[in-house]
């Protein structure tokens, strides 16, 4: 059901459109379509509480201002309030966060702090290289003893079979 301001038998509302809150604005134009809150939260696809909140400007209970923009756009719409002018006055009153700011804490780091971390940095780096040698070195040795007492007599392509057991019978 959809339900605009041409739908109504006046186009536009200006009972309580000059003065008041959004909030208030909002409820007037609500009561004199004869639109219940639960009826409006369907329409709007919004909760009840949303709705309410919204009437009583509590800013409170209502999501993020971009959010609560849409909403305001969306119920002065459906009551045949003008939204431009609605948003305004609520953009007005609605409490705006403080503007986001790109620095740091505004204490600036030494340039020595940098180089004495950058230098130990290298230095743990030195220290734990050194280690994995430390550590890799026997199994390395080990390897290059296997690789010496390799018998170098075998023939390429020659396979060479373990000594035959005489204490296993295969089909006895």
């Amino acid at each position: 059901m959809s339900v605009g301001p041409d739908s109504r038998s006046g186009s536009r509302h200006s009972a309580g459109e000059d003065s008041g809150s959004p909030g208030a604005r909002l409820r007037a134009a609500r009561k004199q379509c004869n639109f219940g809150i639960e009826q409006v939260a369907r329409e709007l696809h919004l909760d009840v509480t949303i709705i309410e909140a919204l009437e009583n400007d509590n800013q409170a209970a209502l999501p993020a201002p971009i959010f609560v923009q849409g909403y305001v756009r969306s119920y002065a719409r459906l009551v045949g309030l003008q939204a431009d002018e609605l948003l305004r006055t609520y953009g007005e009153q609605a409490a705006q966060p403080p503007p986001l700011s790109v620095g740091g804490s505004g204490r600036r780091v030494p340039r020595y702090s940098l180089f004495i971390s950058r230098y130990l940095r290298n230095i743990v780096l030195v220290i734990l290289g050194a280690i994995l040698v430390w550590m890799a070195y026997p199994l390395v040795e080990r390897f290059i003893e296997d690789f010496d007492g390799m018998n170098d007599d075998r023939v390429p392509g020659q396979l060479e079979l373990p000594p035959a057991m005489d204490t296993i019978r295969p089909f006895e």
